[in-house]
């Protein structure tokens, strides 16, 4: 068979190669994680395999779900406060994959992640419109004097390079001195109309998310709706490399897509954000 039928063969079962990519992700996720509470997590693992040895066949396909919950949830509950935000949508993820092994109806599953993604996009509307820092542009004004956002496109401006490292090391000056001095700095924009852009590029990513949520809800296997959600991932991507993140969501979009060729574009951004976890240039 040739190598690219045989891709096609395998498009066709989205639901099999999204679980296959998403066990991938978790183990990086879970190794990268592995030294906080060690002892605990070690327990639930060997704990996990004994029931596996025991129990007949039905149960053995639920363990690994049922292992990797309790996993996850053992970060919630100690690092509540400092885990990832993405963390909760990973576990609503493995839960439903858990679930299908009960019921056996894909579409309740796929149903499940349709409303899943669409919620956590809009709820990440709700929260930047509550925000007045982010609204008035003062977020992205920010990140952008600091080189927080399109840190790997700033290479190829040195001049705005050298504002963003100067605005830096005069930022972390400021943190070592005396607060009652109350002394401060002025960022220097690092580049010409940075209020103006700051604030259209916040209402643009606003206007773009709510967009994407509400195609995704209204047609969730519309090929259009899918370039609108593959073309926002990439942009976060490029804006600031949120890989856990933006694996997730492209794994969302697998399990949603009807057409096979964004499937695979869909297949190569989660194993290209994979990549830039292990090899620590992104964010797990």
């Amino acid at each position: 068979m040739k190598p690219w039928s045989y891709i096609q063969l395998k498009l066709r079962e989205p639901i099999f190669l999204g679980k296959q990519l998403l066990l991938l992700l978790l183990l990086v996720y879970i190794i990268i994680l592995g030294e906080d509470y060690f002892f605990i997590k070690t327990t639930i693992i060997c704990l996990g395999l004994t029931l596996w040895f025991v129990f007949n066949s039905k149960i053995r396909e639920k363990m690994p779900w049922i292992v990797i919950i309790a996993l996850l949830l053992v970060d919630l509950y100690y690092s509540y406060f400092w885990v990832a935000n993405h963390h909760f949508m990973l576990l609503f993820m493995v839960l439903s994959l858990m679930l299908l092994t009960f019921h056996k109806q894909e579409s309740i599953f796929i149903k499940n992640i349709q409303f899943l993604v669409v919620v956590v996009i809009m709820a990440s509307v709700i929260q930047k419109l509550s925000s007045s820092q982010f609204i008035n542009g003062s977020f992205y004004y920010h990140a952008l004097d600091v080189g927080a956002l399109f840190k790997k496109i700033f290479i190829f401006f040195p001049d705005s390079l050298d504002i963003v490292q100067n605005n830096s090391d005069n930022i972390n000056v400021l943190y070592k001195s005396d607060p009652n001095l109350r002394e401060y700095i002025v960022l220097k924009p690092v580049f010409n109309n940075l209020k103006l852009i700051s604030v259209l590029f916040a209402w643009l990513t606003i206007i773009i998310e709510f967009i994407v949520a509400a195609a995704l809800l209204w047609k969730p296997k519309s090929t259009v709706t899918h370039l609108l959600f593959i073309a926002m991932i990439i942009a976060v991507l490029v804006t600031r490399l949120e890989t856990g993140f933006m694996a997730l969501l492209s794994l969302s979009g697998l399990f949603l897509c009807a057409n096979k060729y964004l499937r695979f574009i869909y297949i190569l951004i989660i194993l290209g954000c994979i990549i830039l976890i292990i090899t620590k240039i992104g964010y797990h």
